[in-house]
């Protein structure tokens, strides 16, 4: 039996299709098995839709004026900007994930690192934003950021962000610190915007990118989250932020595909295309060497001669 206390399970969150606030936490109940490995000893930022996809919403970083029930973990972890102590939810049991649940949390946000290795985080993370293109220029892009990451003696995996995009993460096994995979995520997304200038950008203004899919590294900085793989999304449809195989990124990838009802049919499946992401990772500071023998034989080749 569940250890919290459910509340307000007929509340509809997704207006047009008419799922609950029960179905969410009916859907925690039956993934957790396979989220909580994703979860397990990360700071959390709890993204609260109290109301559903519809209504406000809100992060929160900060429980520590909330009287968490015994079964519910947190770590106090100091923020450089005020120098004050933040409390982090820490994930590690299907009771917390659905208490979280509960709270309307719709999608689990984890750190990329976890609380035994706060600084070197478990892997890195190119962001692939669309803005107005296409999902099939996406799923272009991101087979650019595969070669790129194969080229530099790497190993990459894919997912659904669940709306939108695509997510590639690298495994670095909590091997190097986040400056080191920050360098190596912006040395990838370099790379790949050499190869397809038209298509992609590295601005982070959206105004400055207009027609092009955003290469964003800067995901992989201490405190920042991403939708952890299974996570239900915010997002019309309901859909999950699905691992794919590489073979399936390809043209007619739709992330409307993967919703709340259709994740289970391959569940084990896709749970092992991704149990990599969390074992040994790769040699980072290889990868990083041959990137920028890469970058400066691009730069060469640019130069005019004479």
């Amino acid at each position: 039996m569940a250890k919290t206390p459910f509340t307000n399970l007929d509340k509809v969150f997704w207006p047009k299709e008419g799922y609950t606030k029960g179905d969410v936490i009916a859907y925690y109940e039956r993934i957790a098995d396979w989220i909580l490995p994703y979860l397990k000893d990360r700071p959390m930022v709890l993204n609260r839709h109290p109301n559903g996809i519809k209504g406000p919403s809100f992060f929160q970083k900060n429980v520590n004026q909330v009287q968490l029930p015994p079964f519910v973990k947190s770590v106090a972890i100091r923020a450089e900007s005020t120098g004050r102590d933040v409390h982090y939810v820490v994930c590690n049991n299907k009771d917390t994930l659905l208490y979280l649940a509960n709270l309307g949390c719709i999608e689990m946000h984890p750190w990329n690192s976890r609380t035994k290795s706060m600084h070197k985080p478990d892997y890195l993370v190119i962001d692939l934003d669309p803005g107005n293109n296409s999902f099939d220029e996406v799923v272009v892009v991101a087979q650019a950021v595969r070669r790129a990451i194969e080229s530099a003696g790497g190993r990459s995996y894919a997912k659904t962000s669940g709306k939108t995009g695509l997510h590639v993460y690298v495994p670095l096994g909590a091997r190097y610190d986040f400056v080191e995979g920050r360098a190596a995520a912006r040395e990838l997304a370099e790379a790949v915007y050499r190869e397809l200038p038209h298509l992609t950008s590295l601005e982070r203004h959206p105004a400055k990118r207009r027609g092009k899919i955003y290469l964003d590294y800067l995901r992989n900085s201490v405190g920042q989250t991403l939708a952890a793989p299974f996570s239900l999304r915010a997002y019309a449809g309901a859909t999950v932020s699905e691992p794919l195989a590489w073979t399936e990124v390809k043209k007619g990838l739709r992330p409307s595909q993967f919703t709340i009802e259709t994740i289970f049919r391959s569940l084990r499946k896709r749970s092992e295309l991704w149990e990599p992401v969390l074992a040994k990772g790769v040699d980072l500071r290889d990868m990083m060497q041959r990137l920028q023998r890469s970058a400066s034989t691009a730069a060469a080749a640019q130069r005019p001669k004479g």
